[in-house]
């Protein structure tokens, strides 16, 4: 008994030792904070008397106007950043405009030369754009069909394959998972009723697509059939590798501006 009640002697006296500590602490910070300011004022009262209060309120004027001179300079630098990124985006975009142009002939000469050596009823080209966005500015991906080359008295659908909400697919799905597609309408059926249905209006029974990629996902290249194609799925793909590659090159506008800077330096 004697011993629990040493125990809980040594406890209060603990308890005090850290409570006297604590206070101790406190008592020391506010009488250093205190003497912060003490010497601050001191400096003030020492400024004054040894320059007098004019000049110290015409220094303070100094520094005040040297402050809001640096903010003003930097105003004016912010506002000119804003102007010249202004005056630059017509820019951009008559040079994006321009290389659009210059492509065009080069993306129908493949596009062409695939569809006779492919043996195929049309050949196509779709490019991924971001049309609108949610609230929240998540995009909604499109693709529109930009390029169309068909075989005699077969006809145009480009106009059919504007502003397509690529979320509504599945197909897109599959083929950002396997890059490509190759097979019939039914095969296409298991995949996305949707799609396939829309491609039976066209009266495709049989088509390839591969994923068009450059520096990032540019689009799809498309070539279709209206019957069971004579060639191989081996040769399909093989093509279709080619002129993907080819086409996203022209397609690429980073790449396009990179080789015209080249042609600048040369």
């Amino acid at each position: 008994m004697e011993e629990k009640e040493v125990q809980d002697v040594e406890l209060v006296n603990l308890q005090e030792k850290i409570e006297y500590s604590k206070h101790e602490n406190r008592r020391k910070l506010d009488y250093d904070e205190s003497g912060k300011v003490v010497n601050w004022i001191e400096k003030i009262v020492s400024l004054i008397s040894q320059y007098g209060m004019k000049k110290m309120l015409q220094a303070l004027f100094l520094v005040a106007s040297v402050v809001c001179f640096v903010m003003f300079v930097n105003a004016i630098d912010n506002q000119h950043i804003i102007e010249e990124w202004i005056k630059k985006e017509p820019e951009i975009h008559e040079t994006g405009a321009n290389i659009r142009r210059e492509i065009t002939p080069q993306v129908n000469k493949s596009l062409v030369k695939m569809l006779y050596t492919m043996e195929g009823d049309r050949v196509s080209v779709l490019e991924m754009h971001n049309g609108k966005e949610n609230p929240t500015s998540l995009p909604f991906l499109y693709c529109d069909m930009t390029y169309e080359e068909t075989r005699d008295r077969i006809p145009y659908v480009s106009d059919e394959y504007e502003d397509l909400n690529m979320s509504k697919f599945n197909f897109i799905t599959y083929i950002y998972e396997n890059k490509f597609f190759i097979g019939g309408i039914e095969d296409i059926y298991h995949i996305d009723k949707r799609l396939a249905m829309r491609l039976e209006l066209n009266e495709v029974k049989y088509c390839g697509i591969m994923l068009i990629h450059s520096s990032t996902d540019i689009g799809f290249l498309m070539v279709s059939y209206l019957e069971q194609p004579t060639i191989s799925d081996t040769k399909i793909f093989a093509e279709l590798s080619y002129y993907a590659q080819e086409i996203g090159t022209y397609l690429d506008y980073a790449k396009q501006i990179e080789n015209k800077k080249n042609k600048w330096f040369k």
